[in-house]
């Protein structure tokens, strides 16, 4: 695809990895994401997944890279496309390539199966445009690791680097999962992930030459805060000596940061918690707790999502008329024209959402994005009808928010 603007030969191709990374390496700088020293990651990075670039005569000014790997639905883990890395020039903006870019990896996943897709969002709002909705709310607490309230005498964890990194993959995919966790199939994006952590190095467990729970941190200051940017355990009693190994660092480290494990309410781990935020406030160390969500995900396949989702509270039978702003953004010759359309929707013991209407079942007009909120349990249908676009009638919100009681997803992975 080729067109000319404003005399600039634009041209929308596969990314050459030799030809290519120079010009996105560039790019990467320009917008901040790197520095010269830090760019060397991006090797292992663009040498996994698949990318699109946008090029201005013959050089690349937006890429868009997705990794495979799977999120789980209660528990049916589906295939996933992660979109994790966009980025665009300072020259190249105005000509909408990001969105453009993104809409055709989002196809060309969906053609090869992929039935989810999932970013980290730098704000809410422009990835809305490309049909995703907000993932659930995480929780960070920053505290003194000397706080805790775990008596667990741990063991001698080993030292872990980033030469560790298919060992540190292996444990994240065989760690605990929960509804909402993410995995990403290949190893050379946590060997990237982990070359980025300023002052990065990990503790870990092994059983023989079997990593089994560990934690990655940055941080590079002699008191912290120390920041967990990975963690992966088995079972709460691995999860359980990590916060030990966490405590063991308070000799030296007097602040720590950590997204609250899906297991439990960290809070009730904590030694005074209100009083320590009290006396710490306004201190680079201070005791903290922030709420957000991050990320974003949006279904590309309505029927596989929905059978995915199981033992329904109620049965109940819909016509779903849902809208994708992708159905008008993808070219013709594209095989995936998105996730829109109607839908025969039927919750119960075993799910199911067949293309098709029935005029005799209750209506529900919806976006893609609030759909896939609602399944995956970020908000339910009587709180969608206020924020989003999801209409119904308040008998069939009633009925929906009695279906679907799903726990808040967690992804356990960065990206």
């Amino acid at each position: 695809m080729s067109r000319n603007n404003l005399h600039n030969e634009i041209e929308i191709r596969a990314f050459d990895y030799e030809r290519d990374l120079p010009s996105v390496k560039r790019i990467w700088r320009e917008v901040g994401w790197v520095d010269e020293d830090e760019e060397k990651m991006m090797d292992d990075f663009f040498a996994c997944g698949d990318t699109v670039v946008a090029t201005m005569n013959g050089e690349a000014e937006c890429s868009v890279h997705i990794v495979d790997g799977s999120l789980r639905l209660q528990e049916t883990d589906l295939p996933l496309c992660a979109v994790t890395a966009v980025t665009t020039s300072r020259i190249a903006r105005g000509h909408a390539f990001a969105k453009r870019l993104t809409a055709q990896q989002l196809a060309a996943s969906a053609e090869r199966g992929a039935a989810v897709a999932a970013l980290g969002m730098f704000d809410q709002g422009f990835y809305d445009q490309l049909g995703f909705g907000s993932g659930g709310y995480d929780h960070q607490l920053q505290f003194d690791p000397g706080t805790l309230r775990v008596d667990h005498r741990v063991p001698t964890p080993r030292r872990l680097s980033a030469d560790d990194f298919a060992a540190v993959h292996s444990a994240l995919v065989g760690r605990h999962k929960v509804h909402g966790s993410v995995v990403l199939n290949p190893p050379q994006f946590i060997k990237a992930e982990m070359g980025w952590s300023e002052g990065g190095f990990g503790l870990g467990y092994f059983e023989r030459e079997t990593l089994t729970h560990f934690m990655w941190f940055s941080g590079k200051a002699e008191r912290g805060p120390y920041s967990v940017e990975m963690i992966g355990y088995r079972n709460t009693a691995e999860l359980l000596e990590l916060l030990g190994l966490l405590k063991s660092l308070a000799d030296q480290v007097y602040a720590v940061k950590i997204v609250e494990p899906p297991e439990i309410q960290l809070q009730d781990l904590l030694d005074r918690p209100f009083r320590n935020r009290a006396l710490t406030r306004g201190s680079t160390l201070s005791a903290e707790h922030r709420t957000f969500a991050w990320w974003q995900l949006r279904m590309l396949d309505v029927p596989a999502c929905v059978a995915a989702f199981s033992d329904a509270a109620t049965d109940l039978a819909l016509q779903v008329d849902v809208r994708d702003p992708l159905n008008d953004m993808l070219p013709d010759g594209s095989a995936w024209q998105g996730a829109g359309g109607s839908y025969v929707l039927r919750l119960g013991p075993r799910s199911s959402a067949e293309p098709g209407t029935d005029s005799s079942l209750p209506q529900v007009r919806c976006s893609i994005n609030a759909l896939t909120r609602l399944f995956w349990g970020v908000a339910p249908a009587s709180s969608l009808a206020v924020t989003d676009e999801f209409s119904a009638s308040e008998e069939t919100l009633a009925a929906l928010d009695r279906a679907i009681r799903l726990p808040i997803p967690h992804t356990g992975w960065d990206f």
